[in-house]
């Protein structure tokens, strides 16, 4: 398969409905309340309330973009979010501001400090969380990079988007996994969520989906000093890494309870694109705002319409079960998103 057939894909989808979504069926207003208390029907007459653990979300990224509109929304419903990022200034002004914007909410809002740009950091954190919580509902690896200088490292020496948009969010998954599949025991049934977050530009990757010559290397490859070409090549490989992670899951954790998609939020206008002006331009008659992908992040976390036959599906904009790129889909369905996750890690012992 050459990369002429990934652009055609692409450019299909981003001509039709994918680019040119259709309105939005699971919104702000078809959330129920998520305080922590569940509602059993009794005799089918009356109900009953009964005390629960607190509804617990962790979006990563929740800072800005669609991440801060997402967490909005489930705090407006009164879940008790973790924002999950670098910057603690930044988060410190986006809880100030959704408080500010919703004052009647019971929820909570909390920071939780790491960098997925830096394995070292990712354990410590979940720690800390962990110390906290006895309960985690889903987990939306919203963070992301796009389009960055192609010599950029993570601290562990990974290309720099292939490193904090997928072995960091597997790190940190890694270290959530036992909480999450507790959690599935006692929620309500396909209820907990793991979204990793794709994008339209992941039929751009290699043959299969995974270049696992160019892993070798660590993200070095033949187009290095061709800057944004393989800038946006390294972009769609890493994201979708994150659709293959999330067929991986599903595949190897069916038993567990939880379900895992992957999500193309949407081509949006968010500061993702502030790495390159002529990404920006090239895109701008096709970005919406913020809002609409926190609405495909949204059905993807808590829509009903997703269960165990939706899992390892890829969730396109608004909210709406998508198509993957044949050949990766072949890739996967014959042992290859295993292999990927089996390959992360063990490429990521020790951390």
């Amino acid at each position: 398969m050459s990369i002429l057939y990934g652009i055609f894909f692409a450019l299909r989808q981003l001509l039709t409905s994918e680019g040119f979504p259709p309105k939005p069926q699971f919104e702000e207003k078809d959330v129920p309340d998520l305080s922590g208390k569940v509602v059993f029907p009794l005799f089918h007459a009356r109900e009953y309330m009964r005390p629960n653990l607190p509804i617990v979300y962790l979006i990563t990224g929740g800072a800005g973009g669609i991440g801060f509109e997402l967490v909005k929304i489930l705090y407006s419903k009164n879940a008790n979010v973790y924002i999950a990022g670098r910057s603690s200034d930044n988060a410190i002004a986006a809880v100030n501001k959704i408080r500010e914007e919703y004052p009647k909410s019971d929820g909570g809002l909390a920071f939780l400090q790491l960098d997925l740009s830096d394995l070292t950091s990712i354990k410590p954190a979940v720690d800390k969380f962990l110390q906290k919580e006895r309960r985690l509902d889903a987990v939306v690896h919203n963070a992301g990079i796009m389009i960055t200088p192609t010599h950029w490292r993570t601290v562990q020496g990974w290309d720099i988007q292939f490193g904090t948009n997928v072995i960091g969010p597997f790190v940190l998954q890694r270290h959530l996994q036992n909480i999450l599949v507790e959690t599935a025991k006692i929620a309500p049934k396909n209820s907990v969520r793991t979204v990793f977050l794709s994008s339209i530009s992941a039929p751009l990757a290699p043959p299969g989906g995974i270049d696992y010559k160019n892993l070798e290397s660590k993200g070095v490859s033949a187009f290095s000093a061709i800057q944004y070409f393989d800038s946006g090549l390294k972009y769609a490989h890493s994201k979708c890494a994150n659709t293959i992670m999330a067929m991986g899951f599903a595949q190897k954790f069916k038993d567990t309870g939880i379900i895992a998609v992957s999500a193309n939020p949407g081509n949006l206008n968010t500061d993702l694109l502030r790495h390159s002006l002529i990404a920006w331009v090239f895109f701008r008659p096709w970005l919406y705002p913020a809002r609409y992908g926190a609405i495909t992040e949204l059905y993807a976390t808590l829509s009903p319409e997703i269960n165990d036959t939706s899992n390892g599906a890829l969730i396109i904009p608004w909210g709406r079960t998508g198509p993957i790129r044949q050949d990766i889909l072949d890739s996967c369905q014959e042992g290859g998103a295993v292999k990927f996750w089996d390959w992360l890690d063990e490429n990521t012992q020790g951390f």
